[in-house]
């Protein structure tokens, strides 16, 4: 069996162990705490005993990133969503990321989190989620699957917030792989989603391997290169092409990329969030990719994060 604590402000802590890699999950909002390969951090792991920062490893549902000024419309009704990130007036990240998972079944290579979204202010829906993280070969792979309980559609979108590193202290001099071929602008300090272009030309162009440097990104790219098997990949690494990637398919069209950039010393640009998500920042005033979850419907997407 795998080992879990219990007590910690994160909730009830599972340790996974297999194939060289070790991982730690925590109940509240299903969160990837830490993952190693052969004693090497693959994420900005944090002390599961200290609250969580900044969203580290949490699952994003029923949306990811923001609902500017939290309000949108829904099959012609208008809603309004509590404001959960108070300085930018916007709901964040979706309404799991506080919330207590329960830990369904576990063992030394799996668990299983289960969640119940209830009919709330502004989203008056009711799913069940279920996270597995399973330990693979190749890495950590989550598998998310959200079921819609109620006679009405609902919509939904996933996405996650871990942070991937490489060897070193902070990213500057890190290389970033990403093939997307388009990113989405954003307006301000409220990060407002404006127009999406394509990346040629700019300083957001990771499609040849190259270092971030001290480039600044809090921003969704799409128009993502998907293979024969509808997948893509994010790779990070250091000089000596050590370091990790997340790979996800096609059910996410959309990543965020956040260089992290913090007035904490321990989290500016000590790690890069690679966030695979189903819709765009905004999606639900927009309407963007927005998932439109038919009563008794199943939507799945996941994701793998290992070495590089």
């Amino acid at each position: 069996m795998s080992e879990a604590q219990v007590g910690s402000v994160n909730g009830q802590i599972i340790k996974l162990t297999a194939h060289g890699f070790n991982a730690e999950i925590a109940s509240l909002g299903a969160s990837l705490v830490s993952l190693q390969y052969q004693g090497r951090d693959l994420v900005r792991s944090f002390d599961p005993q200290h609250p969580r920062p900044v969203f580290s490893g949490a699952i994003l549902a029923p949306w990811p990133n923001r609902i500017t000024d939290g309000r949108y419309t829904w099959d012609g009704e208008a809603r309004q969503l509590p404001i959960t990130e108070v300085d930018r007036s916007h709901a964040l990240h979706g309404l799991v990321v506080d919330t207590e998972f329960t830990v369904d079944q576990h063992s030394a290579e799996f668990a299983e989190f289960r969640t119940t979204i209830t009919p709330s202010e502004g989203y008056p829906h009711h799913l069940q989620l279920v996270i597995g993280y399973g330990l693979e070969a190749d890495g950590l792979r989550t598998t998310a699957t959200a079921t819609n309980l109620a006679d009405a559609p609902a919509p939904f979108g996933w996405g996650s917030h871990a942070y991937l590193v490489a060897p070193g202290e902070q990213l500057n001099n890190w290389t970033l792989s990403l093939p997307a071929h388009k990113i989405q602008l954003t307006e301000g300090e409220r990060l407002l989603p404006k127009e999406v272009i394509e990346v040629a030309g700019t300083e957001f162009d990771f499609r040849t391997p190259r270092e971030l440097g001290t480039t600044f990104i809090d921003h969704a790219y799409t128009a993502l290169e998907f293979d024969a098997q509808h997948l893509t990949r994010a790779v990070l690494t250091d000089e000596h092409g050590v370091g990790s990637q997340i790979i996800w398919d096609d059910t996410c069209p959309w990543v965020q990329i956040h260089t992290a950039d913090r007035d904490e010393p321990e989290l500016d640009r000590t790690g890069l969030a690679i966030e695979p998500m189903t819709c765009p920042p905004g999606a639900f005033n927009s309407g963007e990719d927005v998932i439109r979850l038919e009563p008794a419907t199943i939507h799945q997407a996941g994701w793998l994060i290992g070495p590089a």
